[in-house]
């Protein structure tokens, strides 16, 4: 039996770090810039956590910029909570008394009678993009005492009315201390670093001595009770590629949670360091390429990755890779899970120059070992382990905590747990050690037991419909509930050219759902079911989609990692379809293999959709000819709205605000009304007004 590292919670609360706003605005950035983004950043130290709505670490902000010049706007927020409890009368509440007393543990010369108050607030209004943001919560106490009064942060649910010593929260940081009161004379204590935007937050005060503080209390006692006050500034807001200000790689990566992608070897940047028009993937995408092995199926694939000059470097390869790790890092990335066996095929036996890029381009970006092994029953492990063998010891491996390194093989269920075990004992007498995280074909929760013992977690592959999203969150409840780690698949779709079967991914919402439920449940770790596999499913940016997925996930890894959803500060708007419907006739005499079907879930779905990042409220207008569909949108936040695909059309789509146009997009794939040859794969694009 191997060592079994078993998952850990901890509960603190979010502090957010305020990005203000700038006068200025700069140049919008190239593609070229955007895949070049992202330099090498080192690790940053911070406390681990495994809550579903707090992080520990607060995440810097990058790209801050000096404060905005607009005049200063004031709130003024009443307590809509405050309660007070007592050590000494552990079970009592006193939601209904018309005051709050705090108090040290020597109170009432008893050696243990604490008194702890807390008040809650429901804070709206801060605009998207406001910069200078403060908040001070001010009391008013009924007696003079020469006392030290602390603002504590505060995680947990808590209510007026139930709340006693024995349910109390959990109790944070200090934020701010006063010392001295005077009766009926308000005091300030400066809370900014616990705010920035809208939404509910909670405070406790304590004090250290003896002597009672006593306090009005809000709902009882009206405008005496405790308020905050809320400052903020207006101006403009930075020009970036993303709809939100990203943490830094750093902060990112100083969470407990981690985000890899799976990357498929045969599928690289490029395979023969050729001009795109005449290289490999051009031969893949001609349906008379690979000397017309896929001309009854339209070629073998539908995308590729964004193209590139010929380098002049003999080492090209790397390069290639250090690009990868660097849009994999842009999107809030800790590593690839590489699949690895060696090969006649070159492309197989790449993997030393993967570490050496992700060595160089950021030490603390990972690779995740899926070793390649033979599914016969009986089969020999030898190959697998020697050719783990030839990267032992290299320090971009993946390691847990206790120096092992983790193997997370695809379909690990192919070979039962003993087989593993005896090649893990072989690796180990080769001095390596490692552990196993499970990779099942699909796992909902259910079953799979007899894994539990030999592995530090679970997960599945499979995220290729909206359908099946929602069995990743019992999933993630059910390893948490054996003590293991969780990794969530996180699909966009899944379409492939070769077979011509695909599952019908309702344009972002297999990606949103899988986002979701790795949120909701609790996920540890999440993998891009894949970063590359262009013959099926991949995520990387790429010809056909642009970094439209690569932004959509920057949004959701924030969010996974900090446990917040990321306030939108400039709007963007994305778009995915396809480019005709699925039932749309094609040429059945140059696509003689027949046409796609659905290999599972529900059938069909031919829409457009405009997937919108708003910072306020405004009008989303999609335009398919003489076809004119709006959404009103209320808030801020991320908007879907799909409508009916109109064929013989290029969709164009608007955000509109205060009657005018804000942003206009226009898709870059046309709505055929008949094909030569199928393309189910949905297309993409889109960004922010600095996207250009």
């Amino acid at each position: 039996m191997f060592p079994q590292p078993r998952r850990v919670g901890i509960f603190t609360l979010l502090t957010l770090v305020v990005s203000v706003g700038t006068t200025g605005a700069t140049a919008p950035l190239s593609a070229a810039a955007r895949e070049a983004a992202s330099p090498p950043s080192a690790s940053v130290a911070g406390q681990a956590t495994a809550s579903p709505a707090f992080s520990g670490t607060s995440p810097a902000l990058s790209g801050t910029s000096p404060a905005s010049s607009g005049t200063p706007t004031k709130v003024v927020v009443p307590a809509l909570d405050d309660v007070f409890v007592s050590q000494a009368e552990p079970a009592k509440s006193f939601g209904a008394a018309t005051w709050m007393s705090v108090c040290g543990a020597t109170c009432g010369s008893s050696a243990a009678g604490r008194r702890v108050a807390l008040a809650r607030f429901r804070v709206s209004g801060i605009p998207a993009g406001a910069g200078n943001v403060t908040a001070t919560l001010e009391l008013t106490p009924t007696r003079t005492a020469a006392t030290t009064l602390s603002a504590r942060e505060v995680s947990g649910a808590w209510t007026e009315t139930a709340t006693t010593w024995r349910t109390r929260p959990e109790l944070g940081k200090v934020l701010a201390k006063h010392t001295g009161f005077t009766a009926g004379r308000p005091v300030r204590l400066d809370v900014s670093p616990a705010i920035s935007r809208d939404g509910a937050y909670s405070f406790a005060l304590t004090q250290p001595d003896g002597t009672p503080t006593v306090l009005y209390s809000s709902r009882q006692r009206g405008d005496r009770g405790p308020k905050l006050t809320i400052t903020y500034t207006t101006g403009a807001t930075p020009c970036a590629t993303l709809p939100f200000d990203k943490p830094s790689a750093a902060a990112l990566r100083a969470s407990a949670k981690k985000a890899f992608a799976f990357y498929f070897p045969p599928f690289p940047v490029s395979v023969d360091n050729k001009d795109p028009a005449d290289d490999q993937y051009a031969s893949w995408l001609d349906p008379a390429g690979s000397s017309g092995l896929y001309r009854s199926r339209g070629g073998y694939l539908r995308d590729r990755p964004l193209t590139r000059s010929v380098r002049p470097e003999a080492h090209w390869r790397r390069l290639d890779f250090e690009r990868e790790v660097r849009q994999a890092i842009a999107q809030g990335l800790d590593g690839f899970i590489y699949q690895h066996h060696t090969s006649s095929d070159q492309r197989w036996n790449q993997l030393p120059q993967l570490l050496d890029a992700a060595e160089a381009v950021d030490p603390q970006f990972r690779i995740v070992l899926s070793p390649g092994f033979p599914a016969a029953a009986g089969a020999s492990y030898t190959k697998m382990i020697s050719d783990l063998l030839l990267v032992k010891g290299h320090p971009s491996l993946f390691t847990l905590p206790d120096g092992s390194v983790l193997l997370a093989p695809y379909t690990i269920e192919r070979q039962p747990p003993s087989w593993w075990r005896a090649a893990q004992a072989a690796l180990a007498a080769r001095g390596m050690r490692t552990s196993l995280m499970s990779i099942f074909s699909y796992w909902d929760g259910r079953g799979r037991t007899e894994w539990d013992e030999y592995v530090y977690g679970h997960s599945s592959w499979g995220a290729n419909r909206p359908g099946v999203t929602g069995g990743f969150v019992k999933a993630a409840r059910a390893a948490h509930k054996r003590g293991l780690t969780y990794m969530a698949p996180i699909g966009f779709e899944d379409t492939r050219v070769k077979d011509l079967r695909y599952w019908e991914a309702r344009n972002s919402s297999t990606l949103r759902g899988s986002w979701r439920a790795a949120i909701k449940g609790d996920a540890d770790w999440v993998q891009l079911v894949t970063w590359n596999d262009y013959g099926a499913s991949h995520q990387a940016p790429s010809k056909a989609r642009g970094h439209a997925l690569a932004d959509v996930n920057a949004y959701y890894t924030t969010w996974f990692k900090t446990g917040a959803a990321p306030r939108i500060v400039r709007d963007a708007l994305y778009y995915f379809h396809r480019g005709h419907k699925a039932g749309a006739p094609y040429d059945r005499s140059r696509q003689t293999a027949g046409g796609f079907t659905i290999a599972a879930g529900p059938g069909p779905v031919d829409q457009v959709e405009l997937l919108a990042f708003v910072k306020g409220p405004g009008k989303l207008v999609i335009t398919q000819g003489s076809d004119v569909r709006s959404k009103r949108v209320r808030a801020a936040g991320v908007v879907s709205f799909k409508v009916p695909m109109v064929p013989g059309t290029t969709p164009v789509f608007e955000l509109r605000r205060g009657g005018e146009t804000v942003q206009t997009l226009r898709s870059s794939t046309p709505i055929r009304a008949g094909v030569t040859y199928q393309d189910m794969i949905y297309h993409a694009g889109g960004g922010t007004a600095c996207s250009a």
